[in-house]
């Protein structure tokens, strides 16, 4: 069980703040249910750039995409209406300690990074109930089109961007990081509709001659 609660909500630096929980966590396992209760709503954010992060190389196993998509779709909807939604099978998901810690540095690091170009600016992205919603919309779209499975290059790497860069803004209240995964959500709709439309024309058309 969790030792004790540390509230991360209103943290600004996560970077150094996510080593403080380390001494928090158990020393075999720690359940998903007992993380997310840990770490409060950025948990959930912070587990879905772990699990985007990897896709944001273009190679990838396919339809892993399917899969990650589908949790960090469950943890959007659970953002959204601010309540756990996430099946109760999956709550229980056992994660080692070592794995955890390990993960958990790797984002630290990754965030140490990002702290050094983002800082929280243009707030009227990060405030207000309305504008956070549209926040946690479009990271549900992302994770929507990370479901989408098209045979085409970069199907998984331009979800996850859109899905870490919004994670990332939300976490570090950067209103310019929020508007760059608007962005690349956006082209990547754009994108997939189109090879979905051109694909349903070629095979409309070859439909056509073939009964011709």
């Amino acid at each position: 069980m969790v030792k004790n609660h540390t509230n991360l909500e209103h943290c600004e630096c996560y970077s150094k703040k996510l080593p403080e929980i380390y001494k928090n966590i158990p020393e075999d396992y720690i359940t998903l249910k007992e993380f997310l209760k840990l770490m409060g709503e950025p948990g959930k954010l912070i587990i879905s750039m772990i699990l985007a992060a990897p896709f944001l190389i273009p190679i990838s196993i396919p339809g892993t995409g399917i899969i990650i998509g589908l949790i960090i779709f469950t943890l959007g909807i659970s953002l959204i209406f601010n309540r756990n939604l996430i099946p109760n099978r999956l709550m229980k998901t056992k994660i080692s300690n070592k794995n955890l810690i390990k993960a958990l540095n790797i984002t630290s690091r990754v965030l140490a990074y990002l702290e050094k170009f983002v800082k929280p600016r243009l707030l009227i992205m990060t405030s207000g109930s309305i504008t956070q919603d549209i926040n946690k919309i479009f990271f549900i779209i992302s994770s929507i089109l990370f479901i989408t499975p098209l045979p085409i290059p970069l199907t998984d790497t331009l979800p996850a961007a859109g899905t870490f860069l919004l994670a990332a803004g939300i976490l570090e209240r950067d209103g310019y990081l929020i508007l760059l995964g608007y962005t690349t959500v956006i082209i990547t709709a754009i994108y997939f509709s189109s090879v979905i439309l051109v694909g349903w024309a070629i095979i409309s058309t070859g439909s056509y001659h073939f009964f011709k």
